[in-house]
């Protein structure tokens, strides 16, 4: 077959002539601008204003789906650096025309002649910009070469002329093959109004009167020799007429690296019934951004979409794909296909100030992805303080994450109490907390403080009918924060029942107390939360969810809360993908050190934008402390009187003693038929401490005389320094001395005094001691 070479423009008329209109708008204004009317001016100028918000919006893809139907929107669009270019030199135009007169006019277009003064030097960068212009839509007024293959053409009447143009070769060969009345493989289905741009052509077919079109997609790639899927016929008006059109160069939609390409994988796999639009170039990432939107004939986008699959689909990994359910449209979601993720980088913490909130109780703590902030709410006007659930694996930034959320509280002045098992997890919160028990032990005795401080708030309303929490400098907000929640609420951990209890009471009684609680975990799975519905119900209806990187813990993936459907936590990568990645080691080539995911993951709040996230980078809050922020809740009679505070921390909450039903066992409570389990030992009061501690450091002897009831002389009692046994009993100093005050009251112990110091022995003081310490 022979090959037809034609040359076309490469752009349309209505392209060119915009891409003419940019370079000449601005010199036209500068030339006119002067001689204006003051009525024109007005107009000219409201006009511009009206223009170059268009053009703002355009440049920043903020036009609404409304803009969608505007003509010429598409080139607007594909030519939005120029536009912005010439939107701001025509705007120079006008202004000086308008505001300077002819000699400022005159100064702008001409005053490069004099490139040494501050006129000519303005005029200079004016006339570049235009020149720059013109540069970058050179294309647009070029012309290219196409070849096309095609049959010779030898017109069946030989006085008809012979085609003269590639359309009239195009639509003669049509004629012969296809709709020839006696050969065509589809008689009587015309092509006419045939356009040949630069990277397709169009045409239209018309079938006979009552006939249909159904001219075939391979039957023209026979004919023009093009793939059948470079071949779109689509119906018009009625079905006698249609629209053809055949590509000459792959369709973006066609090709798999792209995202309209990739999503023919996405809807026979992960999302069928869906389609994209507004698909556009995500200048934050490098990489696509486009709304997907539900079919006619599907109402809703699924709820769970399961994101690995979807990165799959998109052959990206999970770090580099980004899925946003609408906020309002169920029809409706975001999806991000990114050459780089953007918070790779990171982002460092701006500073202390950046987190007070804003009257509603909102704080940024980081980036989504998209480039929108992180946001949480620490507490609600009208709801009182929400709280605040952490999960991820050791090295997924947790911890950092932790304490970016006490600092939050550290900045708005909210007391904090801290509970970390593990006792020491994270240093800088301690020295925000007003209170901080550390160890399990430790922690323990903070969750109890906590819960009697939520005593003392719900008597107080109570007592004076307060309905909203209204915080103040003495009753301020107090936060709770658990570290490493399993290992005081999971199945096994020491006291887990009063624990649970405790945690119980702060997720469904808090709130509208001003006291939020803060659980940080490895996980979110039911069990290793108390396994109590109640909480869980209570943390998600009372705040922010942050997920990091889970490990294989996390196994059910139906404890996660809502926002969170579809998400595998494990599957965020440990570190960020490296682009060099060899098949074969090469010694030569130096290898870079792998970096963390630190502090990526996923947020959901309350009217927040949920997707995938990372924390402000902080390595240390210590810097950034204020002391006059350190709030405590004072409001509680006993705050600041450390003898108490330590007392009723170290005593089970009521309900929970030694003897009660349901204590601190480690087994949780648990109980089988016949089956004797093993005694665990009980916490330690702080009297059982100090007498256990007395019994060891003393004689046995004199231990074995004190259990028989034995008569002792008093130059036979053992005692024991007051310094040795504090140091002994492991009970805080603020305490001992109150214990021992206890003790003695109860006849278990008595004191003598020696020099300087004192001294402790067992048992109730004898007679003649009495009467020498008369």
């Amino acid at each position: 077959m022979p090959t037809t070479t034609t040359t076309v423009p490469r752009a349309e008329p209505a392209e060119r002539a915009a891409a003419a209109l940019q370079i000449a708008l601005p010199v036209g204004v500068g030339i006119l601008a002067p001689s204006l009317t003051p009525d024109a001016a007005a107009y000219a100028g409201a006009g511009y204003l009206v223009g170059a918000a268009f053009t703002g919006a355009n440049y920043m893809n903020r036009l609404g789906r409304w803009a969608n139907r505007l003509p010429g929107i598409d080139i607007a669009r594909a030519h939005r650096d120029t536009l912005g270019i010439a939107t701001i030199t025509t705007g120079m135009g006008l202004a000086l025309g308008q505001l300077g007169g002819a000699e400022a006019s005159e100064a702008l277009l001409a005053g490069a002649l004099e490139p040494t003064t501050v006129p000519g030097i303005l005029s200079l960068g004016w006339w570049a910009a235009v020149a720059f212009t013109g540069w970058r839509l050179r294309r647009v007024f070029g012309r290219q070469k196409i070849q096309t293959e095609t049959t010779e053409a030898v017109p069946a009447n030989t006085g008809d002329p012979r085609p003269v143009t590639l359309a009239d070769k195009m639509i003669a060969a049509w004629g012969r093959v296809i709709s020839d009345p006696k050969n065509g493989k589809h008689k009587n289905q015309v092509l006419s109004d045939v356009v040949i741009y630069a990277d397709r052509w169009e045409g239209r077919i018309t079938a006979a009167l009552g006939d249909s079109v159904n001219v075939s997609k391979e039957t023209v790639s026979s004919l023009f020799g093009r793939p059948v899927e470079d071949i779109d016929i689509k119906y018009g008006t009625h079905s006698g007429e249609a629209r053809i059109t055949v590509w000459y160069t792959q369709r973006a939609e066609l090709d798999p690296s792209t995202l309209e390409g990739a999503w023919k994988r996405v809807r026979a796999r992960v999302l069928p019934k869906t389609h994209l639009e507004e698909v556009g170039e995500d200048v934050n990432t490098g990489g696509q951004v486009a709304r997907v939107v539900a079919d006619d004939d599907l109402d809703a986008l699924p709820r769970v979409v399961n994101v690995g699959e979807l990165a799959g689909a998109l052959r990206r990994s999970i770090d580099l794909v980004s899925y946003e359910p609408g906020r309002r449209d169920p029809r409706r979601a975001i999806i991000r296909v990114m050459d780089h993720n953007p918070l790779e980088a990171g982002h460092d913490f701006p500073g202390l100030d950046s987190l007070v909130a804003t009257p509603g109780g909102w704080v940024n703590i980081g980036k989504i992805v998209s480039g929108f902030p992180a946001k949480i709410q620490l507490f609600d006007p009208k709801l009182g303080a929400l709280h605040v659930v952490i999960a991820g694996t050791t090295g997924s930034g947790k911890g950092g994450t932790a304490q970016m959320i006490s600092l939050a509280y550290h900045a708005n002045k909210m007391a904090q109490i801290y509970a970390d098992p593990k006792g020491a997890s994270n240093p800088a919160i301690p020295k925000m907390a007003a209170y901080s028990g550390l160890t399990k032990h430790g922690a323990l005795g903070a969750m109890r403080l906590s819960w009697w401080v939520l005593q003392h708030r719900i008597e107080e309303a109570a007592r004076m009918d307060l309905k909203n929490f209204e915080p103040s400098e003495m009753r301020p907000y107090c936060a709770t924060l658990l570290d490493e929640a399993a290992q005081m609420l999971a199945p096994g951990a020491p006291n887990r029942k009063e624990a649970v209890k405790i945690v119980k009471d702060g997720a469904s009684l808090t709130r509208s107390l001003g006291m939020p609680w803060v659980l940080i975990n490895q996980t979110v799975n039911l069990d290793q939360l108390g396994g109590e519905q109640a909480i869980r119900a209570n943390l998600l209806a009372g705040g922010t969810w942050i997920i990091l990187r889970t490990d294989s813990d996390q196994v059910n993936l139906g404890d996660l809360p809502p926002g969170f459907e579809g998400l595998d936590p494990s599957l965020i990568p440990p570190v960020w993908a490296e682009e060099d990645d060899a098949l074969v080691y090469d010694p030569t080539m130096e290898e870079s050190d792998p970096r963390r995911t630190f502090g990526l993951g996923y947020i959901a709040a309350p009217g927040g934008r949920a997707g995938m996230m990372r924390i402000d980078t902080l390595e240390d809050a210590t810097p950034h402390i204020r002391q006059e922020n350190i709030a405590a809740p004072v409001d509680v009679p006993w705050w600041g009187d450390e003898a108490q505070m330590e007392e009723l921390a170290q005593t089970p909450i009521p309900g929970f003693e030694e003897d009660s039903e349901g204590g601190t066992d480690e087994a949780g409570g648990r109980s089988f038929a016949g089956v004797d389990l093993p005694k665990v030992t009980k916490e330690l009061t702080s009297e059982e401490r100090v007498l256990a501690a007395l019994r060891d450091e003393s004689d046995p002897l004199y231990v074995d005389m004190i259990d028989q009831g034995d008569e002792i002389d008093p130059d036979d009692i053992d005692y024991v320094e007051r310094g040795q046994l504090l140091a002994a009993c492991g009970v805080p100093e603020s305490t001992f001395a109150n214990t021992l005050n206890k003790l003695e009251k109860a006849g278990k112990i008595h004191r003598i005094k020696e020099g300087k110091t004192s001294k402790v022995a067992l048992g109730s003081r004898p007679e003649k001691a009495d009467d020498e310490a008369a």
